[in-house]
Formats: C-alpha cells, sequence, structure tokens
C-alpha cells in the first residue's frame, strides 16, 4: 500500500498546499535520514528505501539512499521524483538546504515472481 497525499496538500512534499513545514534543525543525522526515507516511500513504484549515507553539516546536507522498485515503473522517473519529494521534505522540515540526492537502483520485484511480502507498494498502486 502506498500512502498518498491527501487533497489540499502539495503532492511533491505531502505538506499542506501553501504551507513550507515547520522550521527546525534535526538532532541527527537519524532525523534526516528519517524523513527522507518516509518521503521517498510516498513515491509510487517504490517497495523498500534504505538510507544509506547521511552527510550533514550547518546548512546542508546530502544524502545517499537505495530503494527496490516494481517492474513497470520508469526507474529514471522514480529516481527524479525520489529526487525531488525528499528535497522538498527535507528542507521544509529541518530548514536545511540539500546539497545532493543520489538514488541507487538495487532491485526490481516482478509481480507474481518476487514475495508478495516485500515493500509497501504494488504497479497497480502507481
Amino acid at each position: 500500500m502506498t500512502t498518498r497525499p491527501s487533497a489540499g496538500t502539495n503532492p511533491n512534499t505531502g505538506l499542506a498546499a501553501g504551507t513550507a513545514g515547520p522550521e527546525r534543525r534535526p538532532g541527527d543525522t537519524a532525523d534526516v535520514a528519517r524523513i527522507a526515507v518516509q518521503a521517498a516511500s510516498l513515491v509510487p513504484g517504490v517497495s523498500v528505501v534504505r538510507p544509506a549515507a547521511v552527510r550533514l553539516d550547518d546548512r546542508s546536507v546530502g544524502l545517499d539512499l537505495h530503494l527496490i522498485t516494481w517492474y513497470g515503473h520508469s526507474v529514471p522517473t522514480i529516481a527524479e521524483t525520489v529526487r525531488a519529494v525528499v528535497t522538498d521534505r527535507v528542507t521544509a522540515q529541518t530548514g536545511l538546504s540539500v546539497a545532493v540526492v543520489t538514488v541507487t537502483v538495487d532491485d526490481l520485484l516482478v509481480p507474481g515472481v518476487d514475495s508478495s511480502g516485500v515493500g509497501t507498494a504494488t504497479p497497480e498502486d502507481g
């Protein structure tokens, strides 16, 4: 099951339209990783998201994410959408500038072949 933004939300961030979210500094890299994983999980076709690295300084953050996607979705489109959604969400929730989001697709799940318990999205959801 993929969580989708409700009506009246910005589809790129899932936040209410016209709001930027709370301006706050993350406590540590784990906060930024959690925000990034939650945001990337909203993208249709994404099954599993794992943070590989979070590089954090006073004003910016760099992220490396590893994904598993479903067959039938465009990998370049998923990667670009994940970059945009993660950048928007991390900036909105932390106030940090996102320098880079590197997306690596580690696997492609095929419906009917791969285990049905893996991940949260199916091709029919997106």
